[in-house]
């Protein structure tokens, strides 16, 4: 399941109210690098968010391929979950699963190349020693998604950062072999959010898992140059002028909201 790009630009028009905290960018020679540098000796919750891909911005490197390949084998030696937003649409619910499924494939205009890449996520974890996890969805939930022969997709927001919260709770109830403490997710930019604004706080497990950690959640939103420089509302956000400051050839820029969050700019692709 992919979050609908309407949803993702509302989230980036209505950014977190964060704290004051100066925006402190740094060059990392990798993705790798920089997100080891974050974590420090982080033994919580790490929440990846990306802005999902479309059909118009297929021909662009995907956040989720750059995650696995360039982000994964980073942390995955001191990780012991990997938890991913999307289910299997298993067909045994009928047409309401039919008709959600095929409703929202339309609206979020995902590339097709995008079930492939959710799928080598899924074995590039279990080949790193990382168990991943999926949502599951039930048919009473399929048919509560819609209204008037519609997707809502308002509670399919809600619905999915509830889900998430579920499932990293389950996470954190599960043995984690000594020396693999974090549990990792990887999932839209929407529901991870740590301080997320009062219009989307329904679609955030953020607050909520920093609780039952103790503060041991961390939020780092990843980003591709290219959709960046795409995107007037991501040009328009305070921490652009300070990425493009800080932007050297081949490089990656972290950039820290707070302590415990983070935006991650990958490397411009040649």
């Amino acid at each position: 399941m992919i979050a609908p790009a309407a949803a993702v630009l509302l989230a980036i028009a209505h950014p977190p109210a964060w704290a004051p905290f100066p925006l402190v960018a740094e060059p990392f020679p990798s993705p790798g690098a920089a997100v080891s540098a974050f974590l420090g000796d982080a033994t919580g919750v790490v929440a990846f968010g990306e802005l999902h891909q479309t059909a118009q911005t297929a021909a662009v490197r995907s956040t989720l391929a750059r995650f696995t390949e360039d982000v994964l084998p980073a942390v995955a030696p001191r990780a012991a979950h990997l938890i991913v937003e999307t289910w299997v649409a298993r067909g045994n619910c009928g047409e309401p699963e039919k008709r959600v499924t095929e409703d929202v494939a339309r609206t979020t205009e995902r590339p097709a190349q995008t079930e492939n890449q959710i799928v080598r996520l899924l074995r590039r974890a279990k080949d790193l020693g990382v168990a991943p996890h999926v949502l599951d969805v039930d048919c009473h939930e399929y048919q509560a998604l819609e209204t008037g022969g519609r997707v809502d997709y308002d509670r399919l927001l809600t619905m999915t950062g509830a889900h998430l919260q579920r499932a990293i709770a389950q996470a954190l109830a599960l043995p984690r072999p000594p020396g693999h403490p974090l549990i990792l997710v990887y999932g839209g930019a929407l529901h991870n959010d740590l301080q997320p604004a009062p219009a989307l706080a329904a679609y955030s497990f953020g607050p909520a898992v920093d609780a039952l950690t103790g503060g041991g959640y961390r939020e780092v939103d990843l980003y591709a140059p290219e959709l960046v420089d795409a995107l007037p509302a991501l040009r328009g956000e305070p921490w652009y002028p300070v990425w493009k400051a800080a932007a050297q050839p081949g490089a990656t820029v972290l950039i820290r909201r707070s302590p415990r969050s983070a935006i991650l700019l990958f490397p411009r692709q040649r």
